[in-house]
């Protein structure tokens, strides 16, 4: 059996929750998010983008950490981060996550940093998944309007495991 015809067989890889499209407008999109977190036992929450930034915010909700840049869909955005978190400021262009900007991360997932981009944030995502602890949650705006949410655990260690087996292919 081709190492591709083995991926199809290892159904276990497709046995974890994907992330969550949650297509409500605030508030009750937070309410959601909020019973997500209750019922995962979520203890980090990591909000990537200014919209999602603003709307935790705005509502109470302070995330572990955050990455801005200051701007969507050509909106400008002023946050006052420094009441919040200790800011960081790095260079990331868009499409990319440069060493500068995965090591703000890196200190990120350890609680009370923004991560202020000067360039695009959308990638950090990634890294913020790849690096968070267990239990955490990262979240972003989906272009389209929704908030998306990914649990760490589950996603990278399936996502992981599913790009090994296709290197075989």
């Amino acid at each position: 059996m081709t190492a591709c015809l083995r991926l199809l067989a290892r159904r276990d890889l497709f046995a974890f929750p994907y992330p969550i499209a949650i297509w409500r407008e605030p508030p009750r999109s937070l309410e959601i998010l909020a019973d997500i977190m209750e019922s995962h036992g979520i203890r980090h929450l990591y909000a990537v983008g200014d919209v999602v930034t603003s709307n935790l915010l705005s509502r109470g909700v302070v995330p572990t950490s955050v990455a801005v840049d200051g701007r969507s869909a050509g909106r400008q955005y002023r946050h006052d981060l420094g009441s919040l978190y200790r800011v960081v400021t790095v260079h990331n262009p868009p499409s990319r996550i440069t060493g500068e900007a995965w090591s703000a991360v890196r200190e990120a997932v350890r609680g009370g940093i923004a991560v202020r981009v000067d360039g695009e944030e959308d990638m950090l995502a990634l890294a913020f998944i790849k690096l968070a602890p267990p239990r955490s949650l990262v979240v972003y705006g989906h272009y389209a309007g929704a908030l998306v949410a990914v649990m760490v655990d589950w996603y990278r260690d399936a996502i992981l495991k599913l790009f090994e087996y296709m290197g075989e292919c």
